[in-house]
């Protein structure tokens, strides 16, 4: 039986692993991850949490659910009590990690155990659909700044870097315990094994990164960024709307002047963030579906007016085809010259199974008067700030949850919506952007999904981002988005109100970044760059050539669904092998 002293120090440095792990995530103590922080605190998890103790779950559960909060403590701005939730959560999965690992450190070296135990629940996490899975911050996100090897996430994306600092930090823990073989460790370990799996995947991630480079870029559209630099309830006050639209319109044509000014080539698309366009967008199934009597759910109020689709169409006239596009009856007068395309977040009205509903959207208007294309959706909602998951048909919970939020979270998913927007450029070429909004930028699926399809020129991300001021939230945001642009070999551009707008080459690296007096979040200003995208597809400056080919997908593109498979399958399988041979005996029986 381990003793007092023995689990307090167990604990004393669990604690201190998953502390780490907080300050080591992006916009804590640096903008970038500090990988070697977050190196230490996994080797001090695998040695600690290999080890047996009393109440192991118990500590394990408490610290990991700590280092969770901490890491995403920038959900506090929006609301305290979320904490708990995601406390919880993280919790959880790393007491039934911590309980792998001893069980697979009985059979194998800390190189080999950490990385199985912790890729099995972080791929569960990441698999699963909110609130049941966590796909915030995984470990591999920590390497999205070491360019010697971050390129193999070409080959295997988040989870094989994860899996290359784990066996790393493995490593650290075998030798540690060679020398200090810690209290209720089950064995010495194979150092030359343990070498083999520690180093042998860092080997294989060095060499991917180079054997599979990232594409060879042409110039492709040139793109406006606008962030207004909101605090979040000066955007959600029903009465500054008109405020949020000319303060982007002023600073859309203020760029557009000073890029004519210093000769710059003139932007193909203006994009602002989510929901930016701040009066609703109406589907063309909503008026019929309202003369057949849909209606929105109660809690969304009675007074709608009949004449939605129109009230909001003469909206959309007013700000996007005159004051924008300078149309009508502000012909010449609009703020983007003739021929520039326009991409705006908006709260879309659709309706589902006889109902009106509300999407988190994007629409590309391609310019005056035209029918704006989309929309394109957020695929992955928020639990308890977008969706209840249901529960909002109950009294009771709507109750609560307005006493917290003062609304009722209930978008509808972006079931059946194509999220691949296309737009054209002054020079003739058409351009496919894979759409993703705010929260999906932690997704895998959000960026692999519309290249397999479409095979789209580059991502384009629409954010908010207010809501966490200047915390790391952004941060951590932008470290995902530089991962996703390796993994797919597609540019990520992303388009913010007040978090980090930027745009990002598909090799990770930062093409630019928009800062004001050296500070990038929550700061009026706008963005011109132009998106390096790969070449070679038929609409692509070759689109000519009559022999143009599809580019070739990355091989994590290819078999994403495989390695999550692997990761999976790769730690029950080893976990299976662990059985103490009485529990064989009685699996017989």
């Amino acid at each position: 039986m381990p003793s007092a002293t023995s689990t307090l120090l167990r604990s004393a440095a669990l604690a201190l692993a998953f502390a780490l792990l907080y300050f080591a995530s992006p916009g804590v103590l640096a903008r970038d991850a500090l990988w070697p922080l977050a190196l230490a605190g996994v080797a001090l998890w695998a040695r600690y949490a290999s080890t047996t103790a009393r109440g192991a779950a118990r500590v394990e559960f408490l610290a990991g659910g700590l280092g969770g909060c901490g890491v995403m403590s920038w959900a506090a701005y929006v609301y305290e009590g979320s904490l708990v939730f995601i406390g919880v959560g993280f919790g959880l999965y790393f007491a039934a990690q911590g309980w792998a690992l001893r069980r697979l450190a009985s059979r194998f070296p800390l190189a080999l155990a950490a990385p199985l135990a912790w890729l099995l629940f972080e791929t569960l996490r990441a698999s699963l659909e909110p609130p049941f899975g966590i796909q915030w911050m995984r470990l591999g996100t920590y390497l999205h700044a070491t360019e010697p090897i971050r390129g193999a996430a070409r080959l295997f994306g988040f989870g094989g870097l994860g899996w290359v600092l784990a066996a790393l930090a493995g490593l650290l823990a075998d030798l540690w315990a060679h020398l200090q073989p810690p209290a209720g460790a089950p064995r010495k370990p194979n150092l030359a094994l343990a070498a083999l799996c520690g180093a042998g995947p860092l080997l294989v991630a060095w060499l991917s990164a180079r054997a599979i480079p990232p594409p060879v870029t042409v110039d492709g559209p040139r793109v406006m960024l606008v962030q207004p630099g909101f605090e979040q309830a000066r955007k959600r006050d029903p009465d500054a709307a008109d405020e949020v639209h000319r303060r982007q319109l002023e600073l859309t044509a203020r760029s557009f002047a000073e890029a004519a000014a210093a000769g710059e080539p003139t932007p193909d698309l203006v994009a602002w963030g989510e929901t930016m366009y701040r009066d609703y967008a109406v589907g063309p199934e909503v008026a019929p579906a309202m003369a057949a009597g849909a209606r929105f759910p109660p809690w969304r109020g009675t007074d709608w007016p009949a004449d939605l689709s129109e009230q909001v169409a003469a909206w959309q006239r007013f700000w996007i085809d005159e004051q924008l596009f300078g149309a009508g009856r502000a012909r010449g007068r609009g703020a983007a010259p003739p021929g520039t395309a326009f991409a705006s977040g908006v709260e879309y009205i659709t309706a589902i199974d006889g109902e009106l509903r509300v999407k988190n959207s994007v629409l590309l208007w391609p310019g005056p008067g035209q029918t704006p294309r989309g929309p394109a959706s957020k695929l992955h909602l928020v639990p308890g700030a977008e969706t209840m998951l249901g529960l909002e048909r109950l009294s009771w919970v709507r109750e609560q949850i307005f006493a917290i939020a003062r609304y009722v979270p209930d978008l509808a998913p972006a079931a059946g919506d194509d999220p691949v927007l296309s737009f054209e450029s002054r020079d003739g070429r058409t351009w496919r952007m894979g759409v993703s909004v705010c929260f999906d930028n932690a997704f895998d699926d959000v960026f692999t999904g519309p290249v397999r399809r479409a095979d789209v020129d580059f991502h384009a991300v629409f954010s908010n981002e207010a809501w966490f001021e200047r915390s790391q939230e952004a941060d951590q945001m932008m470290a995902f988005s530089q991962l996703a642009a390796i993994a797919t070999g597609r540019a990520v551009v992303r388009a913010t109100q007040s978090g980090i707008s930027a745009v990002i080459a598909p090799d990770g690296a930062e093409v630019a970044r928009l800062e004001v007096d050296g500070e990038g979040k929550m700061v009026a200003g706008t963005l011109r760059a132009t998106v390096p995208t790969p070449a070679g597809a038929a609409h692509s400056p070759f689109e000519a050539s009559a022999d143009a080919q599809p580019r070739a997908l990355t091989p994590f593109v290819r078999f994403e669904r495989a390695w999550t498979g692997l990761w999976l399958a790769l730690g029950a399988l080893a976990l299976l092998g662990t059985r103490t041979p009485r529990a064989k005996e009685s699996a017989k029986d």
